[in-house]
């Protein structure tokens, strides 16, 4: 009876034998070294995963920006006026057929703001997505109905640089 009592603890009666200790040894060794691995493994797809997110934030962020920007410049503008303001930075103003709307477009403060006035009323709205920052923002005219905008966007340290070209289909672009 005490054989068939030692037969169904596990490793009872081997612990005895010559040998056991080592291999106990690396077994404990092989199973550090599949945790170690297996969690090494979990950082680096876990860095990746908060990397993609955040580049997917900044892509959201940026084609709002552009879809409003080619609202209001490439359909609803009839005369676009690129200026700076008074610390040199770039300002977007844009007239439109609608009501004398005159939307203007400036960069402060790592933020985009957008500027609508009509014949009665004014305000000024952001343009950008919270906690997505525009680091830097550039306008030039290339042809008397083209655009190129650059802005780079950056969120807890990820930075993305945006190249668009805007075609104005029923405006003018000129310098102030």
């Amino acid at each position: 009876m005490g054989k068939v009592a030692r037969s169904f603890i596990p490793y009872g009666g081997c612990r005895k034998e010559a040998g056991f200790l080592l291999a106990e040894l690396q077994i404990s060794v092989a199973i550090l070294a599949l945790v170690v691995a297996l969690f090494g493994d979990f950082y680096r797809l876990l860095h990746g995963w908060q990397r993609m997110f955040l580049d997917m934030q900044i892509n959201d962020a940026a084609r709002y920006m552009g879809s409003v920007l080619e609202k209001d410049l490439c359909y609803e503008g009839r005369y676009i006026i690129l200026s700076e303001d008074y610390r040199g930075r770039p300002k977007l103003v844009c007239q439109t057929g609608h009501a004398g709307k005159t939307y203007t477009y400036t960069w402060e403060s790592k933020s985009f703001y957008k500027s609508t006035k009509t014949t009665g009323t004014s305000g000024k709205n952001p343009l950008f997505v919270p906690d997505v920052y525009v680091v830097d923002w550039q306008v030039a005219k290339i042809d008397e109905r083209f655009l190129k905008m650059n802005f780079v966007l950056e969120k807890q340290g990820r930075r993305r640089i945006f190249e668009r070209v805007y075609h104005c289909f029923n405006g003018v672009i000129a310098y102030e």
